[in-house]
């Protein structure tokens, strides 16, 4: 590991150096390290919290616990993935944990059945806050593992290899989660897009307004 006193030498400062370099500074006791790199992922881990469970409160604390843990574990990751893939998977297993608790994960596909389409994917047009809220509260309609498949891949931009490590699954099953979770995103928002019609409400909505104007 470099010293503080080499980086300062070397013109580095902790801010300059990468998730992995922080990690590892940390992981042999350089507090100092690993408190720019809370900083640095308590808003990405807490972004992610926030989407696959439902209580802010306990998102919050389990984002919390994930960042504990992987302070308490860092002297044994062994570097084998990156450190924000291991710090998404600690935090993968606590959700799954609080929901296995609850005994409300939802791990069914069946909502998937009746939905199939072509078009845009939902990252690609996520362009207006109406969107963005469509798309917040139609993401909580999804099973969870696609849920997180989708988030960790569109959002936080991790690979096929990495969201399949995240959540302990194989690449091919990341794919087919990635495939249906965008599929049922395009139907379910269909009336935000460019140049979409009117629903049947929003006609006799108009209807109702001109009648009484």
């Amino acid at each position: 590991m470099m010293s503080r006193d080499a980086r300062h030498m070397g013109g580095l400062e902790l801010v300059d150096l990468s998730d992995d370099e922080l990690a590892a500074a940390a992981a042999v006791g350089d507090a100092e390290a690993f408190a720019v790199l809370i900083r640095r992922m308590s808003p990405v881990l807490l972004r992610y919290m926030r989407r696959m469970v439902s209580d802010r409160q306990v998102a919050e604390d389990l984002a919390q616990e994930t960042l504990l843990d992987t302070w308490k574990a860092l002297p044994d990751f062994g570097f084998r993935s990156s450190f924000r893939t291991w710090m998404f998977a600690v935090a993968h297993r606590k959700t799954v944990d609080h929901h296995r608790r609850r005994r409300d994960l939802p791990v069914s596909d069946e909502r998937f059945a009746e939905l199939s389409a072509n078009g845009p994917e939902p990252a690609d047009s996520a362009e207006h806050s109406a969107l963005m809220d469509a798309l917040r509260a139609e993401l909580e309609n999804l099973p969870y593992t696609s849920r997180a498949a989708w988030w960790l891949k569109e959002v936080e931009g991790l690979t096929i290899d990495e969201v399949a490590q995240v959540l302990r699954v194989s690449n091919g099953s990341v794919r087919g989660h990635l495939q249906r979770s965008r599929k049922f995103l395009v139907v379910r928002l269909a009336p935000w897009q460019p140049g979409a019609q009117p629903s049947d409400d929003e006609r006799s909505s108009d209807r109702g307004r001109g009648d009484r104007s």
